[in-house]
């Protein structure tokens, strides 16, 4: 596996397990004020699988903004971590670094300038852990150290800027992870590349970089905790929801006529991540042979998520007026904030992928949305202004 960041340019030839990826933005950006990565688009950095040739590429993960290292758990699940961009400090736009669990076929969502995507977009992902401002370099986990089985367990995150080693602790939830992040090593200055468990068992981390002093130093662990080798600790029932999120990945980049009916009653799970596997695997079917299955699902998650896969593999607009007629059907009102955002950003993705509504149509659109607005969960406030504006309703400014 080989991480690219800073908006490299694709290798060629390449295959990819995103089933599609375009900017997906739905009000005009504002490009960089210092100029950094103007006019560069999608996919940013990506995750790419690499044969021992180098002559096959596969995109297995896209949209950061400049990871400099990846690691594979006991799980075999693949880690990143992403930097931030410092200058966006205070920006609506700002996204701070952060651990990411880089699935088959995920996109989160790095767009030069103010087009970042939101990590509650329902073709996006959330991060496993937001950390804060600083500047990302080494990453791995503690396996085979002989530091006690919370540390040898542990993902250490290395931090340039703020002279940090994090150990972010991982506890298997669903599909996915959640994490806590401890300071490990720090000190002032200590500019951070890279890291390495040795075959003593120590850990050894490097400094260095830009005009600074470079040295390597070891990490030896004192005490009386054991540091025998660590048993995998896991959950049954998340160790299952990740064997299903597989198999449903085996489907990404592939057509294959079981994989409708596998992924289908997934596109309603409450568990993101088993349901961005579940579109993707849909993604990459002939649209033709379920569109009409989105059009017409009944259950309200599984609506949204199929319509959001519809918009982003119907490339002609051929179901265009069936797609808006079929949000239209929902009572938005009566979906749960999470689901408000998904059935709003499918109507974005209906605009951008499928063409703009009509005139009938975008009143009334703009009619349902303006009952919906103010809405108690900001996220959701923030959405329905965007929509509203691009849809020119002037109800909108004294509303917002």
């Amino acid at each position: 596996y080989v991480v690219n960041g800073n908006h490299p340019p694709l290798p060629e030839p390449y295959t990819r397990r995103v089933a599609s990826w375009d900017e997906d933005l739905l009000l005009p950006r504002n490009w960089d004020a210092r100029g950094h990565a103007r006019g560069i688009l999608a996919p940013g950095g990506y995750i790419a699988r690499v044969n021992p040739e180098g002559d096959r590429w596969e995109i297995v993960s896209m949209g950061y903004r400049n990871t400099y290292d990846i690691a594979v758990n006991e799980h075999g699940e693949l880690f990143a971590y992403d930097s931030d961009m410092e200058w966006d400090m205070g920006m609506p736009w700002y996204r701070p670094t952060r651990i990411l669990h880089a699935v088959s076929g995920s996109d989160y969502g790095w767009r030069s300038g103010s087009g970042k995507w939101k990590d509650y977009y329902e073709d996006s992902l959330p991060a496993t852990l937001n950390i804060g401002p600083g500047s990302p370099t080494g990453l791995l986990f503690g396996t085979g150290a002989k530091f006690p089985a919370r540390y040898q367990r542990a993902l250490f995150a290395l931090d340039w800027t703020f002279g940090t080693i994090r150990a972010v602790h991982l506890t298997p939830k669903g599909a996915s992870y959640t994490a806590e992040a401890e300071e490990f090593v720090s000190g002032s200055p200590l500019p951070l590349t890279d890291a390495v468990i040795g075959p003593d068992g120590h850990m050894y981390f490097l400094t260095g970089g830009r005009g600074t002093q470079s040295h390597l130093y070891r990490v030896v662990y004192r005490g009386d905790e054991s540091t025998a080798p660590a048993e995998p600790v896991d959950d049954p029932q998340a160790r299952r929801a990740r064997e299903q999120r597989r198999q449903l990945e085996a489907f990404h980049g592939r057509q294959d006529p079981q994989a409708v009916d596998a992924a289908w009653p997934y596109l309603a799970h409450e568990d993101r991540f088993l349901r961005n596997a579940a579109r993707v695997a849909v993604e990459w079917q002939p649209v033709d042979t379920w569109a009409e299955r989105a059009l017409n699902e009944r259950r309200p998650q599984a609506r949204i998520t199929a319509l959001v896969a519809l918009a982003r593999s119907d490339s002609i607009g051929a179901y265009r007026d069936e797609a808006i007629a079929s949000l239209m059907e929902m009572d938005p009102a009566a979906l749960s904030a999470d689901q408000k955002l998904g059935y709003l950003r499918a109507l974005s993705l209906v605009f951008m992928r499928m063409g703009d509504p009509n005139d009938e149509q975008r009143t009334q659109i703009a009619d349902t949305l303006q009952r919906l607005l103010p809405d108690e969960d900001a996220r959701v406030n923030t959405e329905l202004i965007r929509a509203l504006v691009y849809l020119e309703d002037p109800r909108v400014i004294d509303k917002a």
